[in-house]
């Protein structure tokens, strides 16, 4: 089935540039692949999809892009988008850090899981002629039983201009067993976000994408091909943000540096080793995933690796 549907805004070529900013496991790349498809199969779309995800960006800042254009549009733009109509954050405090407020197009629209008000939230996004659309994503995910991203999800086509009730139809026949859930987490999203428009004013004028950020390429390269390390480099690399302030807590006389925290980290330089012997956790690069709390053996001194719920 497909219905006659046209995008809100474009860019020059043609493209309605949809951006979700999420952590690994918040399903943000799920949430991108069914937007995607109910776009081109349902809603007459056509256009690109592009994600970073793997077990390894489990907690990891990441991010899904989504392209729709009109059908005839020449599709000729692939990876990530960096000038976004539709913003969608997971969670607030992603966006100081990532700067997620560069690069968004006059007039965007951008939804945030927050308890914050609108007028908050634009001013971490640091930006005036956009709408922004609040709502507490994580409380409507824990009391409809459903995931983080339906909620997002919902708000996301609902300010597309997507018909909630056929997307409804399309949620219910993806997961018959969950459909109560998503239901009801959709319902209710669209129904208690917030949301205000901001005219463009002195305050925040539209801010272009750092040429450094992105993909490496002839923009950023100098002559003769090499590449600036200055820029492209994991030196000075803050993994917190992932990690939400949560990491392992280390106890290095209980520790037998057994090594088995090394085989399960999915981003080894988060733990300090020095001749041989484990020495604690580098909380710029350990992203709070806990596998290594889950595999630590137990000792005559207790565990070395354990959760600090303090």
């Amino acid at each position: 089935m497909s219905i006659d549907f046209r995008l809100p805004m474009t860019d020059d070529l043609g493209f309605c540039n949809v951006l979700m900013s999420a952590l690994g496991g918040d399903g943000a790349n799920m949430a991108g692949k069914l937007l995607y498809k109910i776009g081109c199969t349902d809603f007459g779309l056509d256009g690109g999809f592009d994600a970073r995800y793997g077990s390894e960006k489990k907690g990891t800042a990441t991010d899904v892009s989504v392209r729709f254009c009109n059908l005839g549009t020449p599709v000729r733009q692939s990876g990530p988008t960096k000038r976004p109509h539709f913003l969608v954050v997971f969670h607030d405090d992603l966006i100081q850090p990532l700067d997620l407020g560069a690069g968004m197009c006059a007039g965007a629209v951008c939804i945030v899981n927050s308890e914050k008000s609108p007028e908050a939230i634009r001013q971490l996004l640091k930006l005036s002629g956009v709408k922004v659309v609040c709502l507490d994503a994580t409380r409507i995910a824990a009391e409809s039983r459903s995931r983080l991203n339906m909620p997002l999800f919902a708000v996301l086509c609902h300010e597309l201009g997507f018909s909630d009730a056929e997307v409804m139809r399309i949620i219910k026949a993806q997961w018959p067993r969950a459909a109560d859930a998503n239901i009801t987490a959709y319902s209710s999203a669209v129904s208690q976000s917030t949301s205000q428009t901001f005219e463009r004013d002195e305050l925040f004028s539209e801010r272009p994408v750092p040429l450094g950020q992105g993909p490496i390429g002839w923009r950023n390269m100098h002559n003769g091909g090499t590449i600036d390390a200055l820029t492209h480099s994991t030196i000075n690399r803050d993994n917190r943000i992932a990690g939400r302030g949560h990491v392992p807590k280390f106890d290095e006389g209980a520790c037998i540096s057994c090594g088995i925290c090394l085989t399960v980290c999915s981003d080894p330089g988060g733990l300090l080793w020095s001749e041989g012997r484990m020495k604690g956790i580098d909380e710029q690069y350990c992203k709070g995933c806990m596998r290594c709390v889950e595999v630590c053996p137990d000792t005559k001194k207790g565990r070395a690796l354990t959760i600090d719920y303090a």
